[in-house]
């Protein structure tokens, strides 16, 4: 500005020097490359906070105990799973309107759980489906909608695959509510517009 004769404007020269350095860009697995963690959600604190266990089994112990202190989190998801499941067996629009339900609630679990999301995801899909499983092996023997030598392959493949989709589902609400907490002006892309 000054090769150009025009005065430097104070304003901008004060918060250019301010500016933190831009944050270095890190290592990590091929997951983490391709699509980076989100920052925390403003305004929230850590998840943990109050969590004193500290044995071998950190992680599943935090798990649990995460899903102890947010239950309406996965388990009104889990309702809308298996309200929907039957739904989504069918055909024609009755079918897209029980999977889109099925699939939004899962994410929605996500969303609410931004603090381990996939965990929230795959906690009310196991819900939803181990009630599912237990009218299966209740009725569906019975009446022929399972034969009863394939039941114990066909529950496995599906309690899998529910698991698979539960994850991404949550892991996507999740992500999706950090990144559009974070999707804020920066300071110096506002100045350089202003430019």
């Amino acid at each position: 500005m000054a090769a150009q004769g025009q005065a430097a404007d104070s304003e901008f020269e004060g918060s250019e020097v301010s500016e933190p350095a831009a944050r270095p860009a890190t290592g990590g697995s091929l997951l983490q490359r391709l699509v980076p963690p989100a920052p925390p959600l403003r305004d929230k604190g850590d998840p943990l906070a109050g969590f004193t266990y500290g044995g071998p089994a950190r992680r599943l112990v935090a798990a649990l105990w995460l899903l102890a202190r947010h239950p309406m989190a996965w388990l009104v998801p889990a309702l809308i799973w298996m309200i929907a499941w039957p739904f989504s067996l069918g055909g024609g629009t009755y079918a897209l309107v029980g999977s889109v339900a099925q699939y939004v609630a899962l994410i929605g679990a996500g969303w609410v759980g931004w603090q381990r999301p996939w965990l929230f995801g795959v906690a009310g899909v196991l819900v939803g489906w181990a009630a599912i499983v237990w009218l299966l092996l209740l009725y569906g023997t019975r009446f022929g909608v399972i034969a009863p030598n394939q039941v114990l392959v066909v529950l496995l493949t599906q309690s899998l695959l529910q698991v698979v989709v539960g994850f991404v589902a949550g892991w996507y609400g999740g992500y999706l509510r950090r990144r559009l907490a974070d999707q804020r002006p920066s300071s110096t892309a506002t100045r350089t517009r202003r430019r």
